[in-house]
């Protein structure tokens, strides 16, 4: 049971990479092995937290995880062109912006951090349909919609990173880093 959490994590880094290896993005094949490394995602943290196995070599698994399988993403939008020069610099700069968190957490803190907040899952969340909207044809109006969940989960985890005294990975939302600061200083 100690290490169900990592090997979950591990299985998604796998998988995500199968995918943007040897699947055509567009194949039922890339749905359901993609469904799966997003079940991987949504349960090993909470695996993690009911074994009592959670670490910090766990979360950065997880992240590194996340990344990847965010590739995937990454790659379904500019191979198939779903977003305008516009949409792109937006989504482009959301990401410079969420980059900062962990550099700025490297300088304060010495060490990076990958800040897992509320609005992050919640925008991973809405990404992770990205696939699925192209496989079932609603994928116009819905990139707008994930867009502007990537760029306020991006502008919070950089504020986040600014604020913490601490560092956290773990910090919820803003309200709580400010929360957590009032702790320290009293």
């Amino acid at each position: 049971m100690k290490y169900v959490a990592n090997i979950l994590s591990a299985a998604r880094i796998v998988l995500s990479l199968v995918l943007l290896l040897f699947f055509n993005e567009t194949s039922v094949a890339f749905i359901i092995i993609y469904a799966i490394a997003e079940l991987t995602d949504m349960i090993d943290g909470t695996v993690a937290r009911k074994t009592g196995t959670c670490s910090e070599a766990g979360a950065s698994l997880d992240s590194i995880a996340d990344f990847l399988l965010a590739s995937n993403l990454i790659k379904l939008v500019i191979k198939y062109k779903l977003l305008t020069k516009k949409l792109l610099v937006w989504l482009i700069a959301s990401l410079g912006v969420g980059i900062l968190a962990p550099i700025v957490s490297f300088i304060r803190h010495g060490k990076l951090i990958f800040i897992h907040s509320l609005s992050c899952k919640t925008a991973g969340g809405i990404i992770s349909v990205v696939p699925f909207a192209i496989y079932f044809g609603f994928i116009d109006r819905y990139l707008i919609f994930a867009l502007i969940a990537v760029s306020l989960a991006m502008a919070e985890i950089a504020v986040i990173s600014f604020l913490q005294k601490e560092p956290n990975p773990n910090t919820k939302s803003i309200y709580h880093v400010i929360k957590q600061n009032k702790a320290i200083s009293a």
